[in-house]
């Protein structure tokens, strides 16, 4: 199994931004070299949530900072990115990283940040799909060019070219079975994501596997990377009392911020599977429903417990065919000193006993 370590940047109270991001580089900086095989590193826009609106230089830091780990992007949001200046970003990412990039793409999902970028919601698949024809094209050699519904342009040679070939590997990132579906019909890598309960995550593989199939590829179906929030603690107990308050940070904050619908109106086009996200906006109140909410992450999403509790659950996801996890050992703001200490704790206790 491979295991990478994954940062969203989030910024709660009582930190500064500057040790947001000092405290998150270090920590990949230490995934490589306690001998993860990843880091992951999301994008998002205008809130405390994450502050990682241009992931492609952060990694560029990281990558000056390393030698061995793949740098992955968990995701690029194509909508809000011209799909020449990705084009572009990308390849040089891949070139200054000598070839250790890991694309993870996908539409986006905040409504207040396609409000701000001036873009309507409901035509993200359509802009996902052109900007990715796009892309794919312009790392070819010669001039691309494109006259579609969304980014019209004359002949251009877009360069540099990515280092690796054919291309840098694809990862959808994908929450409805739809979205699932045409990842494995389309021939990208499946990214799997945090929200959903761990027996979704098998039941999603299998979806995914069935396109693939159905469509026809050749070789065996793509890999599959799942995002978990993990704390490995020295008793379950220990474990869950660290989780908790990050946990409550991360879907508290997300209440306020994640839905793609409007207020007070119904979700947008092909985001019905993001009715989480609707639900979520109890949870700002406190009281007896978090407490239960709680106790469903604990025991249904998150995976924190012992070692052997985390080898466990992970190894069952291996038997599914999602081969590579990215552990989230920070969410919600996570101590800086307790991170570093899950992810010593996870490659000394955990990894080894993982399958490989």
């Amino acid at each position: 199994m491979k295991v990478g370590v994954f940062s969203l940047m989030q910024w709660p109270e009582g930190l500064t931004q500057e040790r947001v991001f000092s405290n998150e580089i270090a920590q990949a900086v230490e995934a490589e070299r306690l001998g993860y095989d990843s880091a992951w590193f999301a994008e998002h826009h205008f809130s405390r949530y994450g502050l990682g609106p241009t992931i492609h230089l952060t990694m560029a830091n990281v990558a000056a900072k390393t030698n061995r780990i793949r740098l992955g992007t968990a995701v690029t949001i194509l909508p809000f990115m011209h799909p020449i200046r990705a084009a572009e970003e990308l390849a040089v990412l891949d070139i200054l990283s000598n070839g250790r990039i890991e694309w993870g793409v996908g539409r986006g999902y905040q409504r207040h940040e396609f409000d701000a970028f001036e873009i309507d919601i409901s035509h993200s698949r359509e802009m996902f799909q052109e900007s990715l024809d796009i892309i794919f094209r312009a790392w070819q050699d010669g001039p691309v060019s494109s006259k579609g519904k969304f980014w019209n342009f004359e002949p251009v040679e877009v360069l540099p070219k990515p280092l690796q070939k054919p291309r840098i590997p694809v990862y959808q990132a994908c929450i409805s079975p739809s979205s699932v579906a045409l990842a494995g019909r389309d021939g990208y890598h499946l990214q799997l994501d945090q929200f959903a309960p761990y027996d979704r995550i098998i039941e999603a593989r299998k979806e995914y596997v069935q396109a693939w199939e159905k469509a026809g590829h050749d070789g065996p179906p793509g890999k599959t990377a799942a995002l978990r929030q993990i704390i490995v603690g020295r008793t379950t107990e220990e474990a869950r009392e660290l989780a908790a308050p990050g946990l409550l940070w991360y879907y508290q904050t997300l209440a306020n911020v994640g839905s793609p619908a409007q207020e007070g109106k119904d979700l947008p086009d092909t985001y019905e599977a993001y009715n989480l996200f609707t639900q979520l906006s109890g949870l700002s109140a406190g009281g007896e429903s978090t407490d239960n909410f709680l106790e469903l992450l604990l025991n249904k999403v998150a995976i924190c417990g012992t070692a052997e509790e985390v080898t466990d659950k992970l190894t069952g996801l291996y038997e599914a065919g999602c081969k590579t996890v990215m552990t989230w050992q920070n969410f919600g703001g996570t101590p800086h000193e307790a991170t570093i200490a899950s992810m010593r704790r996870f490659i000394d206790d955990v990894a080894p006993n993982l399958p490989r």
